[in-house]
């Protein structure tokens, strides 16, 4: 997870903290993602090469309310990019959410300019909603523009 979140992209597009530090890594591991997976308010999930174990990717439905929303959230590694990882795992995410936890909507956010996320968000069936004004707080601690989307459960699968 350190490592991964040390990509000026990953940094520059999601709200990881930038710098991101070993003691952000050891927290999110150790005390954010278990807490999350507890209260079922966000599922954080890695996503792993299969033989060398590697982390690929990172995909999460978070914000999850009793009413049936999410949101969506996922980030990819450079090695890994272009290579459909993070629209499979995202797709088998929705799929879960959808089906077993009983999901009614799903929304994706990216900032204005996150042209990779919005082309898996394309992938993936998204419809586009419109631009939200400062709506995003990124890594950086600053709010910007983001595109919004959404899923919703009677979408036809993708």
């Amino acid at each position: 997870m350190f490592s991964a979140c040390q990509d000026l992209e990953i940094q520059r597009w999601t709200q990881v903290p930038a710098p991101y530090t070993r003691e952000h890594a050891e927290d999110f591991v150790g005390r954010q993602a278990r807490a999350a997976w507890a209260a079922a308010t966000s599922t954080p999930l890695a996503v792993v090469d299969a033989t060398t174990e590697a982390l690929l990717a990172s995909v999460t439905l978070q914000s999850m309310t009793d009413e049936g929303d999410a949101e969506i959230a996922f980030w990819c590694v450079p090695e890994a990019r272009g290579q459909g990882v993070t629209t499979r795992a995202a797709a088998a995410l929705l799929r879960w959410g959808f089906g077993a936890l009983g999901l009614e909507r799903v929304e994706w956010r990216a900032a204005v300019g996150n042209h990779g996320s919005l082309r898996v968000a394309q992938k993936l069936g998204f419809t586009l909603d419109g631009t939200l004004r400062h709506a995003i707080v990124l890594g950086d601690g600053a709010r910007h523009d983001c595109w919004v989307g959404s899923r919703l459960a009677t979408d036809p699968p993708v």
